[in-house]
């Protein structure tokens, strides 16, 4: 009986032994074919533009391992390389409403103009230089939804059609401003009483979806009021620090134009090569101010919407993932978070010299980050969108391919 009993544990610990060694094996092999697959991409791109400078970066958790890969960037990079995650910011501001909400703070169902549970203050101030166009028709959830028809203040240019006497009519109001105080330092309340003085607006509340920064820093105004504190330093204490994102920060001030070392540079490509790492992000608030690592943006969402971060499952399916129904052209964009089919949910981020897209699947327990530093402006909007299309999303698309 003895003998037997020791070859039986004998053979449990060569299959054991096996059983590692295949993983190790496996991980290795997807390992390796994530690299040959973003160094394969990132070789096609650059047959079509020879000068860009870019690189990508690609980070993948699932049940099989965790995995970073990078081309382009140079030697010793990992996932703790700091990057400017632009709109992915959303779903932060997004988790510190409905945060908010699931403490019973704020409805997001309320008017934006409704008066604060437990207090006399109203969710947006009614003053004149907040007196945009239908606020009292507005409600949160429509803000997190961009359906509120709020105008963007960030992306458009001022008509000269307006009939309000203002200086940068005609003008993109934040070029306006930077091309004589680089440093300045924007405010909700600024950007927001552009709206209101232009009286400016893409519909009525409800009535069509719009994406709109400027609704995203109506939002940041909306946690600030609630909450006391300002939107960095809230989303910092309840979001950041709870979620353990050790590399991730939310530059307010106009001066704070630097990127926390490890860093990718940002480029612009026209096939003229600039460097543009700093940036005045101040105007981006609550809306796209976000800096990160590729490990720390995994770590949010994946966890964010498995019910493991700040949120109860409850606010992440019911709420936060709950597409309006109308109006039709809404598509499939929750509350600061949208999906995409066969990947998952998640958002993506473009800010001057970066790009990046951020996914995860519940169901197959796959998250994918994946970011290149440059612009490619060679044809304005249309190479930056190929350029998203290629590199990111069809990346994340192989990605998921070669981990599943």
């Amino acid at each position: 009986m003895k003998t037997s009993r020791l070859i039986s544990l004998f053979t449990l610990i060569v299959l054991l032994a096996s059983c590692v060694k295949e993983g190790e094996l496996c991980e290795q092999q997807i390992q390796k074919n994530l690299q040959v697959m973003v160094d394969s991409m990132l070789t096609n791109y650059k047959l079509k533009y020879p000068g860009y400078p870019g690189g990508l970066a690609l980070k993948v958790v699932s049940k099989k391992g965790s995995y970073f890969v990078s081309t382009g960037m140079g030697a010793g990079i990992t996932d703790q390389i700091h990057f400017r995650a632009a709109s992915n910011s959303k779903t932060f501001t997004s988790a510190a409403i409905l945060l908010l909400a699931q403490e019973g703070k704020l409805n997001i169902d309320a008017r934006i103009t409704d008066t604060i549970p437990g207090t006399t203050m109203t969710y947006f101030p009614l003053d004149k230089n907040y007196k945009i166009p239908f606020r009292n028709k507005i409600t949160i959830r429509q803000l997190l939804q961009h359906i509120a028809g709020v105008w963007d203040v960030s992306n458009e240019v001022i008509p000269d059609t307006i009939s309000a006497d203002v200086p940068y009519k005609g003008q993109n109001y934040l070029d306006y401003v930077l091309k004589s105080e680089p440093a300045h330092t924007f405010t909700f309340d600024e950007l927001v009483e552009v709206v209101a003085t232009c009286e400016l607006y893409y519909s009525r509340p409800g009535k069509a979806h719009h994406y709109s920064n400027t609704g995203y820093s109506i939002l940041g105004k909306i946690i600030e009021r609630i909450s006391g504190k300002s939107y960095s330093q809230f989303v910092t204490e309840r979001i950041i620090v709870p979620m353990g994102l050790t590399g991730s920060s939310l530059p307010f001030s106009g001066d704070d134009q630097l990127l926390p070392a490890p860093y990718a540079k940002g480029y612009y490509y026209s096939p003229d090569i600039l460097e543009c790492t700093k940036s005045n992000l101040s105007a981006n608030v609550a809306e796209g101010t976000l800096i990160t690592t590729p490990e720390n943006l995994v770590r949010f969402l994946r966890n964010l919407l498995r019910g493991e971060g700040v949120l109860t499952s409850y606010w992440i399916n019911n709420v936060m993932l709950a597409a309006p129904e109308i109006p039709a052209d809404a598509g499939n964009y929750a509350c600061g978070i949208f999906y995409a089919p066969n990947l998952g949910y998640g958002h993506n981020g473009a800010h001057e010299g970066y790009l990046s897209r951020m996914v995860s699947d519940p169901n197959s327990d796959i998250t994918i980050v994946t970011f290149s530093n440059a612009w490619n402006i060679t044809d304005e909007k249309d190479t930056i969108i190929e350029q998203m299309t290629f590199l990111l999303d069809e990346g994340c698309y192989k990605a998921k391919y070669i981990v599943q």
